[in-house]
């Protein structure tokens, strides 16, 4: 894992050099970034905030961590700590903190299983449905039109998304980007970002077992935190759920990403396979370009009444309510 660390300097140079990136916005410089896990807590008036320590980077050269809430499960950058940092292995932090919604839903997704079709989160126990966007590499652009009337027909400003953004689609659709995020600052989206990994590997000649992040010789560290790099390097904070691509895994990279503090996150309605979202769905939808056919039946269930946007939920605040758990599937469901 070490080289890969010490190479990222080199293929980020490359990157800029062979992929057309925007840089009239000033993004923050991620180095030194490695996984490290401790406690953190700082005591204040009244109160005393704990944080799960996932990351080490050194943010625009000051030091700083990536850290979990484990009640709330937001995520966010901690610079220039002034509380306590206890090292210590990840099983051992969790275990401290087992009354907490993390604790919990780590337990949860930890469940084993050798499936490779959607294994992880694929449905929470809520009122409403999980809204998620995967942007995996495409030669084309985002499709605004999905997301401009999806904003129209809802009443209750931001929206909740879910965004599964993958490396390569950042690096590619610059504007396209800006663009989210900037629906985002304008308070239209509330956007949960999820990491899809870098490369997102897919190859038409090669079977399920062989696809994607199963494919010979692929790098978990690799695609999770260059992934996570590049997502600070361009100002997103990531959440605390990983989503496979192709929703494809196997129990020996499940528990991998699990071992970086991650949670997997399937989909129990792909609606351009011709899943039916019910309450407490987790809909899956393309709108990079690649699946014309998903984005058409989203607005057109929308339009019907048969998904609420207005009841459309944040993930991390569905996980996190205390009177709702996230499930899995106990058989294998290929979507």
């Amino acid at each position: 894992m070490k080289q890969w660390l010490y190479k990222h300097s080199i293929y980020c140079m490359l990157a800029m050099i062979f992929v057309p990136v925007a840089i009239a916005q000033s993004y923050p410089k991620i180095s030194a970034y490695m996984p490290y896990y401790a406690l953190y807590t700082e005591s204040g008036q009244n109160k005393t905030t704990r944080y799960i320590i996932i990351r080490r980077l050194k943010y625009n050269s000051v030091q700083a961590y990536v850290y979990i809430n484990p009640d709330t499960l937001h995520t966010g950058i901690l610079k220039n700590p002034k509380g306590t940092l206890q090292q210590n292995s990840l099983q051992n932090i969790i275990q401290q903190c087992a009354d907490t919604q993390y604790a919990k839903l780590y337990q949860n997704a930890l469940q084993k299983s050798k499936r490779m079709f959607n294994a992880g989160i694929t449905h929470v126990d809520t009122h409403g449905m999980i809204l998620s966007f995967d942007l995996c590499p495409s030669k084309r652009s985002l499709d605004t039109d999905c997301m401009e009337q999806l904003i129209a027909l809802n009443k209750i400003v931001p929206l909740p998304v879910t965004i599964c953004i993958s490396g390569k689609w950042m690096l590619t659709h610059p504007e396209d980007l800006q663009w989210l995020q900037s629906l985002a600052s304008a308070h239209q989206l509330d956007i949960t970002w999820v990491n899809h990994s870098f490369t997102h590997f897919y190859s038409r000649k090669l079977p399920v077992r062989k696809n994607f992040m199963l494919k010979e010789d692929t790098s978990v560290a690799r695609e999770v935190f260059q992934n996570e790099i590049c997502m600070l390097e361009h100002d997103i904070i990531p959440s605390i759920f990983f989503r496979f691509p192709g929703l494809i895994s196997n129990q020996k990279i499940y528990e991998k990403v699990m071992g970086y503090g991650l949670i997997p996150l399937g989909a129990d309605a792909w609606l351009a396979k011709g899943k039916k979202p019910v309450t407490g769905s987790i809909i899956l939808v393309h709108p990079n370009g690649n699946e014309k056919k998903g984005t058409y039946i989203l607005i057109q269930l929308a339009r019907r009444g048969a998904i609420n946007i207005t009841n459309i939920v944040s993930l991390t605040a569905a996980c996190t309510n205390s009177s709702q758990t996230a499930s899995i599937h106990k058989k294998q469901v290929k979507l």
